[in-house]
């Protein structure tokens, strides 16, 4: 039974051609040309999987031929059947055209059949690392939208159940991208604090809701569950390859300068600088947005409260990107949610409803400097920042 294998030969001497032809083809389908030119209009016609040609022929050599199949037929394993003498032009030629093997004239009929046997299997294992690197980019990009689809479903959870909170993630990971571009960060980068931002509260899905909407202050063993938000986070995280680079803003996310943050209690440079960026984007919003506890103190003394906490809690030059690209009063960004960096849009709950569903409880004013919005839980002060 004759291989489903098409094999092109191509030699201006017919009687070339009927050997090639007579010794390939109870094997294989030939097809055969006498010139470059018809050869050429073979292949535009057929799905070749292999080229066998002469060099010297009239109007278009060998080589010439193969280097016009490239455009053509690039997959196709190539033969080059020659008498040249001159071994460093051969090399050249070979080079240019692409050439799997050269056959030296005169050929032996069973050599040339174990050398198309094996240019065959050549071509059989090029077009299976083609369809296996095709599967491969096709199951990365699948990973990658499941990532998306999980990013998209924790984020309508964290809203639905912090009504409060509505958008708070949303505009935190939009800061956090202006920031990063603020910094020269690249726009991968900048996708993952985006990314990072809208994760960063997550595991507080897991916080108990009277913990949440407590409007007074929390007690110590409170303040131990609320400061373990960012451990879930990123347990919630997991093993997402998309989401590997995230995973660690999104942990040190409330780490501070001076080393009083938590969990791990990293100072200076020893926190990720995403994290560190992803705080002042979290300190922001939470400062210049109504909460049901206290009202937002606006951006111009929000923007006082970071340079003032700055070089303690906050990286000085990440606050200052902030407010170069905000505004010394927000008016840069007009008081709404800044545009995406992200190819896909995060579906969420109209901020407009922390108005609507605000909790009775939970609408009384909480007491303190409005600084402290951070939760500086060995302090015992009360979460500002959701």
């Amino acid at each position: 039974m004759a291989s489903e294998h098409k094999i092109l030969v191509v030699d201006d001497e017919p009687a070339n051609l009927r050997l090639l032809q007579r010794v390939l083809g109870d094997d294989y389908q030939t097809f055969s040309a006498a010139s470059g030119a018809e050869a050429l209009k073979i292949l535009q016609a057929e799905e070749v999987s292999l080229i066998i040609t002469d060099q010297r022929m009239p109007h278009m050599t060998g080589v010439e031929l193969l280097e016009k199949s490239l455009g053509i037929r690039p997959h196709a394993i190539k033969i080059l059947l020659t008498g040249y003498t001159d071994v460093e032009a051969l090399i050249d030629a070979i080079n240019q055209g692409h050439i799997y093997k050269y056959i030296p004239k005169p050929w032996d009929a069973d050599d040339l059949r174990l050398t198309v046997k094996r240019a065959l299997e050549a071509y059989d294992l090029s077009r299976q690392n083609d369809v296996l690197v095709k599967d491969l980019k096709k199951a990365i990009t699948q990973l990658e939208e499941i990532s998306m689809g999980v990013i998209r479903a924790l984020a309508n959870a964290l809203d639905a159940k912090c009504d409060y909170t509505s958008g708070h993630s949303l505009r935190v990971g939009r800061y956090a991208a202006l920031i990063g571009k603020a910094l020269g960060l690249s726009t991968e980068k900048q996708k993952e604090l985006e990314v990072a931002g809208i994760l960063h509260d997550i595991g507080k899905i897991g916080v108990p809701e009277a913990i949440l909407w407590k409007p007074d202050k929390l007690t110590p063993e409170e303040q131990k569950i609320m400061s373990q938000h960012p451990v879930r986070s990123a347990q919630i995280i997991g093993n997402l390859p998309a989401l590997q680079n995230i995973k660690e803003l999104v942990l040190h996310h409330h780490e501070y300068l001076d080393g009083s943050g938590y969990p791990d209690h990293l100072a200076g440079d020893n926190i990720p600088l995403g994290a560190r960026i992803v705080l002042v984007a979290d300190a922001y919003d939470a400062m210049t947005s109504d909460r049901p506890y206290r009202k937002a103190i606006g951006h111009e003394k929000a923007g006082v409260e970071l340079r003032k906490h700055a070089g303690k809690q906050f990286d000085q030059k990440v606050v200052e990107a902030l407010l170069s690209v905000v505004g010394e009063k927000g008016e840069k960004i007009n008081h709404s949610v800044p545009e995406s960096v992200l190819d896909w849009k995060i579906e969420t709950i109209d901020p407009e409803r922390s108005a609507k569903h605000a909790r009775p409880e939970a609408q009384h004013q909480v007491e303190g400097d409005l600084a402290g919005w951070h939760e500086k839980v060995p302090q015992g002060a009360r979460e500002k920042n959701s």
